[in-house]
């Protein structure tokens, strides 16, 4: 059904899995956003927040190096068997990153640190998202989703990062506020041309691709879907 209303609202599945002149692609926190775009047939290719557990702060890095550490086969690490949480997650961490900002597991089904197919699975998407970022022309619609506190200067410089590219993108950044009694948007912000902020007040918490309550996360789905018919004016 929301993939219908994804087409309803005009967002056609591209054929093939490679970026196109418009782009929605997720910056995480995990691959509950990426879970949201492909729901209402937004995401159409892979990339590599689709499926990490990553901070804002963390992928702004990401961005400023160009990926350079999170492909770095020196700085992953298998997760030790005994500290997993459960028979085939929470399979790998990121070196830098855990010293930098605690992200104790940064992949949870994946394991590039030992497996080809999973390293190349990342480096994959890594590539797909270098060349939305760097065409020239391209318009890009990126969105970024947490339950934990997203600092308005890490949202700053996101855009920034992202500013400095050859496409044309547009941020937006969906602060969850679980324990807050019925779903409902509280707050909408538009501090600078690339960059909208909405403050999304719920009773459940994230579990997993979605929110605990199926029509709480069907309502946060109605949301997206909304602002994802809206078109940013830098990318019109």
């Amino acid at each position: 059904m929301l993939a219908a209303l994804g087409r309803q609202l005009g967002f056609r599945r591209r054929d093939g899995r490679e970026p196109g002149a418009f782009n929605h692609i997720s910056l995480g926190s995990n691959c509950q956003m990426a879970h949201a775009l492909k729901t209402l047939d937004l995401r159409t290719w892979s990339a590599p927040f689709d499926w990490l557990f990553t901070l804002p702060e963390m992928v702004s890095d990401c961005l400023a190096d160009d990926f350079v550490a999170l492909t770095d086969r020196d700085q992953l690490e298998s997760i030790p068997e005994a500290e997993r949480l459960g028979p085939g997650i929470t399979r790998g961490r990121h070196r830098l990153y855990r010293a930098r900002y605690g992200l104790e597991c940064l992949f949870n089904h994946h394991d590039p640190a030992v497996s080809d197919t999973d390293y190349a699975f990342l480096t994959e998407g890594v590539r797909r998202l270098r060349q939305a970022l760097s065409t020239e022309g391209t318009r890009n619609r990126l969105w970024l989703m947490s339950h934990l506190h997203i600092v308005p200067a890490t949202m700053e410089s996101l855009c920034d990062r992202l500013a400095g590219r050859p496409s044309r993108n547009h941020l937006t950044v969906l602060q969850l506020l679980p324990g807050n009694g019925a779903l409902r948007l509280v707050e909408t912000v538009e501090p600078r041309p690339d960059l909208r902020r909405l403050t999304v007040e719920c009773a459940s918490a994230p579990v997993g691709l979605r929110l605990a309550d199926p029509a709480e996360d069907a309502a946060l789905l109605a949301i997206i879907a909304h602002e994802a018919s809206r078109l940013p004016v830098g990318l019109a």
